[in-house]
């Protein structure tokens, strides 16, 4: 996960939106497992969202709204690209990408106006980055 190194460029209201956004990108595979849950609680807790912020983040497990809606909250081009790296890792937070989150991942491309390939492209090292850390993470459990 990226550390959050932009609050000083996105306003309150982008930082929640950019969690709610999050949150519904781990309810996509309709099953937010508990490591979805961990990632999202870790982002709000980087951020310092408010109990009710929270509350307002957390009720998209249950009820998520259109993500590309959220997202429309969401102005300063870094935050939307700290957003798109979130949301793929939120995706990844369970080690499976299916059709229903990469779908969100491409709406929200279009919705940013990212060139797709690219968010492929993005979305691709992004799930290499995560694997290749894993593995180092065991190779030093073996050491």
């Amino acid at each position: 996960m990226f550390d959050f190194p932009i609050a000083e460029l996105i306003t309150p209201e982008e930082q929640v939106a950019v969690a709610r956004c999050v949150a519904i990108m781990a309810s996509k595979d309709d099953d937010v497992a508990d490591s979805e849950r961990h990632f999202v609680e870790e982002l709000m807790g980087q951020m310092m969202l408010l109990p009710e912020e929270r509350d307002r983040v957390r009720h998209e497990f249950d009820k998520p709204n259109d993500i590309v809606e959220v997202a429309k909250g969401v102005k300063h081009r870094e935050a939307r690209i700290f957003l798109y790296y979130q949301a793929v890792c939120a995706a990844m937070a369970d080690n499976v990408l299916v059709e229903g989150e990469i779908d969100a991942l491409l709406s929200l491309a279009q919705a940013f106006e990212f060139d797709t390939e690219v968010a492929r492209l993005f979305v691709t090292w992004v799930q290499d980055s995560l694997e290749l850390r894993e593995r180092g993470q065991q190779l030093l459990m073996e050491l």
